[in-house]
């Protein structure tokens, strides 16, 4: 296999501008030394570049995770499918499956989304003053 055969096994669309998904994917990123994995900034992406059927405000709204035959995880079963990819992580992604902890993850996951959400929000509207001042 020549390196431009290297096919990724899935593709993470992240939010550019989140500080803690930054910091998430360096992390992550380092582990990687297969290249398993290939982060897409969905900030970054034309409208024509969004992946078929999805939207830029479905993809911000939740975590998503596409495999190369092109199954959608999203939110806690996204980073499941991550953790699946990653040395180190693979024998620990079954947590997500495990009755109760599976629930604490989603409510934890659905409390840092509204607090991304807010972030976003802010930052909008800082800018929005800016530019107007």
């Amino acid at each position: 296999m020549t390196q431009d055969d290297h096919r990724p096994a899935l593709e993470v669309f992240h939010d550019g501008d989140c500080p803690v998904c930054r910091m998430e994917i360096r992390f992550y990123s380092r582990i990687d030394r297969d290249d398993a994995i290939r982060w897409t900034d969905i900030l970054t992406l034309s409208d024509a570049q969004l992946p078929v059927g999805k939207t830029r405000d479905d993809l911000l709204g939740r975590f998503h995770v596409r495999d190369p035959d092109g199954t959608w995880h999203v939110g806690v079963d996204a980073f499941a499918r991550i953790w699946r990819a990653l040395p180190g992580f693979r024998h620990a992604a079954w947590i997500f499956s495990v009755p109760g902890i599976r629930q604490l993850a989603q409510l934890g996951y659905r409390g840092f989304l509204a607090w991304q959400q807010r972030h976003r929000a802010a930052r909008a509207e800082c800018e929005a003053r800016s530019h107007a001042g």
